[in-house]
This record gives C-alpha cells, structure tokens and sequence, in this order.
C-alpha cells in the first residue's frame, strides 16, 4: 500500500521534471536558431502581465526608427521631466545650411543714421531722363567736393574740368546739371550767391530750382555753411539721374523744409492783323503759354515757421490771333 501511495505521488513529479528537461531543449533550441530572444535584464515582475505596465517597449521604437536590431536596448525607465530636481539648459540647434528662409521680413534699421556716419543730406532729382551729353557732364560732378566755409563756382569748376577732356559744352545741357546742383543746396540749408532764372521755366526743371547758366555771363555760386565737407553723388533712377550732397553733419542738425507755392495766370488774347488773309477768317497763330508766380519758402529750424526767400516769375505768353483787314485797312495808304 505504501508503495503505492509513494508511486502515485512521484508520477507526477517525473512528468514535471520530463517537461522541465523536454521545455528547456526546446527554448534552448529556438534559441540557437534565433527564433525568440531571452533579455537578462527582464525581472519577474515583467513576466506579470496582471499587473499595468507603464513603461512602453524602446526596442520596438528603436526598430522602427531603423536601428540595429542587434544593439542592446536598456529596458530601464527613464526619468520623466516631471521627477527632475533641477531643470537642464539645452543649447538652441543650428539650422542645417538647407533651412528655407524665414517668412518674416528683416526689421526695417533705425531712421537715424550713426553719429559720425557719411548720411544723405540733400538730394534733387530731374524731372526729364536725360542725355549721353548730360551724363557725361554728370560724371564729373559726381566728383566735386564742397569744403566748409568755401563758395563754390559752377564757372570756376568748368573752367577746372575743361582743362581736360570734356564733354560738349552745351548750355542748356550745363543749365541741366547746374539746376540740380542748385536744389541740392537749397534743400541742405546752403547759401545762394548768384543764381539767374530763366524767362521760360524750361522743360527739364521744376519751376523754382531753374539755373539760367551761361558760361562767362552768368554763374551759379553757393557757399557751403554747414561746417564740414560735403560730397556732391549722381545715382539714376532709370534714366532720370538723381544729385545727391553727402556728408557728416552735427548730431543736432536738420535739413531745412522747402515749400514752394504756385499762381498761375491765364495768357491773355493779342489780335493782329494779317494782309495776307484778305477774304478770309481768322487765324491762331500761337495757343500762348500760361504764366507762373513762384514762391519759394525755408522753414529752417523744421518749428513750421516758413520764410519767403525768393519768388520767379515766368510771363504769360499771350494768344495770337490773326485776322483779316478790313476793307478800309485794305484801301488806307
């Protein structure tokens, strides 16, 4: 009886210990043939799949990513952002050489220009694109220097560059550049020596800011009062060239504000007789031409107190009518 019952109680055991041996070969065999992976690092408590597991799989992310299957993933929780005792700085990245631009427009610089600095201080632009004679004449002005406390001679510089090579000297091509040269000081606050107008405000020029220059007759002169030198710079827009005066002025000094007002005055009608419209009607012989009160204004200080300095004034041109005489004229001596 007793050897029964002891049969009865180590069956069991052998076929636990034949399935010990049997279940060992066989996951030793998978194994070897690297159908499944045993990781040394796994605790018990990851064989409990009862109990809630936060810690997701790193070895499944890290073969998605494309990493070596073959690389040994710790399978250790890292600690959240959450349970630091201190925050860490991380360097900002820099962006690879392939980084689209920003949409963001670059801010706008400051309006003021750095003390010390060579800024814009006057500019005058033509009205009318002009010539491959002008542009040579241009050139050379883009030359000049005007030293402080000294009065510059549009004759006297001329006179200087003709010395050289120059272009043709043209008057109404001179007249041009001098017009430009003469707003620019205007509107940087220089002083006008001689300056003429011309009867008929000429095509080329706002009315006002005209130079009537004609070599050894009549001169443009301006003397520069602001105290330092000052570049005279031609730069185009197009084919419409712009003077500019360049320099480094006092920290406390403004360009002067120049107004210019206009009055214009209708061409009144001149009736002529003409013998040779005997038996016929009327005849326009000119459409005339409007005339022009200019008046310009310097508001020095920028305080929107203007002070008339000059007025030009262009004459009417008056319409010419031409009719035919009468039967008396016709048989007067």
């Amino acid at each position: 009886m007793r050897q029964r019952r002891k049969a009865l109680i180590l069956q069991p055991i052998k076929w636990v210990l034949l399935l010990g041996v049997v279940g060992s070969g066989s996951v030793y065999g998978l194994t070897k043939a690297g159908f499944i992976e045993w990781n040394s690092d796994h605790q018990l408590s990851s064989l409990m799949f009862w109990k809630s597991d936060t810690q997701a799989s790193t070895k499944g992310v890290a073969l998605a990513a494309g990493a070596d299957p073959t690389a040994k993933v710790s399978s250790k929780p890292t600690p959240s952002a959450a349970s630091s005792t201190a925050p860490t700085s991380t360097p900002a990245s820099t962006p690879a050489a392939s980084t689209p631009p920003s949409a963001t427009p670059p801010a706008t610089p400051p309006a003021t220009t750095p003390s010390g600095a060579v800024q814009l201080i006057s500019q005058a632009q033509s009205i009318v694109p002009v010539n491959a004679n002008e542009k040579a004449w241009l050139e050379l002005a883009g030359e000049i220097k005007l030293d402080p406390g000294k009065l510059f001679s549009y004759q006297a510089w001329l006179n200087e560059v003709s010395k050289g090579k120059a272009p043709e000297k043209k008057n109404d091509d001179l007249s041009h550049v001098a017009s430009l040269l003469y707003e620019a000081a205007l509107r940087a606050g220089m002083g006008i020596g001689e300056r003429y107008a011309h009867q008929d405000n000429p095509a080329y020029a706002p009315a006002g800011f005209d130079v009537d220059f004609q070599p050894d007759k009549k001169d443009l002169t301006f003397y520069n009062s602001l105290g330092v030198p000052v570049t005279v710079g031609v730069i185009y827009n197009g084919e419409t060239p712009v003077v500019t005066l360049n320099g480094k002025p006092k920290g406390d000094w403004k360009a002067p504000k120049i107004t210019v007002s206009k009055e214009v005055f209708a061409p009144e009608n001149m009736i002529v007789t003409d013998f040779t419209l005997v038996g016929q009607g009327d005849v326009k012989r000119s459409d005339g031409l409007p005339g022009l009160l200019v008046k310009v204004f310097n508001d020095e200080k920028n305080d929107g107190k203007n002070q008339l300095i000059y007025k030009d004034f262009y004459a009417p041109h008056p319409i010419i009518i031409a009719k035919a005489p009468t039967g008396e004229e016709v048989k007067s001596p």
